[in-house]
Parts: structure tokens; sequence; C-alpha cells
């Protein structure tokens, strides 16, 4: 399956030469996992990052639909 992926902050330098406009698209197998769509992009959990589809974010265990919008981002942390 093909889905869109918009990354954002640090987590853009996984993914050489990103378009920050246009973003990636990835080829996943049907029953992807989000820690199928990180470790296929090259991003560590260790990232702890945030998968969201249509506003929801995913859990790792959520299966990604077929011609999603993916949206990745890194959760910041402050005091």
């Amino acid at each position: 399956m093909r889905v869109q992926i918009k990354l954002f902050s640090v987590l853009r330098d996984y993914v050489s030469n990103y378009d920050p406009e246009k973003g990636v698209v990835a080829d996943l197998p049907d029953d992807a996992t989000v820690p199928d769509l990180l470790d296929h992009l090259g991003i560590p959990m260790s990232k702890a990052p945030v998968v969201i589809c249509e506003g929801r974010i995913l859990k790792s265990t959520d299966t990604i639909q077929p011609n999603s919008t993916l949206h990745i981002i890194q959760p910041v942390a402050g005091g």
C-alpha cells in the first residue's frame, strides 16, 4: 500500500532529500503497523515519534490504512 508522510522537526533528518512541501511517499505491506512505518523510514522508537492520521494519534499496535496521509512529529517537553 502507498501512504503520504509529512515529517516535522528533527525527524526530517532521517529521510534523505526530504522536501517539507511535498513530504514523502512510502510503499508498505498491507498489514503495516506504526513500528513498521517508523522502521521503513529509519526513525528510532527512542525518538518517541507521534504518528497522526486524520487527526487521530495512532498507537503502536494500529495498522496503517492505505492511501493515508500521516503526520509524524516529535513531542516537546518543557517546564
